[in-house]
């Protein structure tokens, strides 16, 4: 299964939030300082005038392959902030998420 990159980091985005509020409340919350990801990708360039360059991040499951020859790595480090631009905490105040539902 190979899914957009703008999906993936929209899907841990999401992740984020839910972690943030799965914390409201408790004792302990973690600082995210940084985000490291190690992905798979495939590029692909359309000859559609509005389609561009794609990034395709490969999911190699069991019985899965991919021919290295049209796969890259990349390494992503991504600084969790808020849109404020402070630091994200697990268990932040997110009642700007609850009002954006």
């Amino acid at each position: 299964m190979n899914i957009e990159l703008a999906e993936l980091l929209a899907s841990l985005r999401s992740e984020i939030d839910r972690a943030r509020l799965d914390a409201a409340g408790k004792d302990v919350r973690f600082r995210i300082n940084s985000i490291d990801l190690e992905l798979q990708v495939a590029v692909e360039k359309s000859a559609e005038a509005q389609a561009g360059v794609r990034f395709w991040v490969v999911s190699l499951g069991s019985g899965g392959s991919a021919k290295s020859a049209h796969t890259h790595t990349i390494r992503l480090s991504l600084d969790a902030e808020t849109r404020d631009g402070d630091p994200v905490l697990t268990g932040d105040d997110v009642s700007d998420l609850l009002s954006a539902g």
